[in-house]
């Protein structure tokens, strides 16, 4: 009853936007994804970007993370500044976009997520989610962010929940392949 999305980010690569509430590990999910693609591929085909200009350290972490996989980062603040940089990365086969995390009740979050449906690019949306959460917030999690077309979602903190069956519930229940 669990529908999977095999690797296709590490296999078909695209412009992928991780999604999701603030703490749920989507930049370790983002720098784990870069490290796999490249050593699968090759380094030079990955380059990061973060629409992350709230959080202090934001960039300072992902930047660290593509000076060890030898990745460009990339720091976004709205639209036009996300199309002009994802022009410029055409040649890589592999584009990681790291969203500021925001809880589902912030004003920003419409905006960030209106920055995420550029028709000109095909970005595909996972919807990041901790394993550790409740029930109640998980499905507005999957309710609020499904507003970006969601292509499926990434599960974390397996290790860290005794009951990660709540979090299972939720992508069977919003049809979203896990990653």
């Amino acid at each position: 009853h669990i529908p999977l999305n095999d690797d296709d980010i590490l296999s078909q690569g695209g412009i992928v936007a991780l999604v999701g509430p603030t703490g749920v590990g989507k930049t370790t999910s983002v720098a784990k994804l870069a490290a796999r693609y490249t050593l699968r591929h090759g380094p030079g085909k990955v380059a990061l970007v973060t629409t992350d200009s709230y959080r202090i350290g934001a960039y300072q972490q992902l930047r660290t993370y593509g000076q060890i996989l030898n990745a460009p980062v990339y720091v976004v603040k709205d639209g036009e500044e996300l199309r002009t940089t994802l022009k410029g990365l055409r040649d890589k086969p592999l584009i990681l976009i790291d969203t500021a995390g925001m809880s589902q009740h912030d004003m920003r979050l419409t905006e960030q997520l209106s920055m995420l449906r550029d028709p000109a690019f095909s970005i595909k949306h996972y919807l990041v989610l901790s394993a550790t959460t409740q029930r109640a917030a998980l499905e507005e999690a999957a309710r609020v962010f499904a507003k970006v077309r969601l292509d499926g979602a990434i599960l974390t903190k397996l290790d860290e929940s005794a009951l990660p069956g709540e979090a299972l519930s939720v992508v069977i229940r919003h049809g979203l392949p896990i990653s």
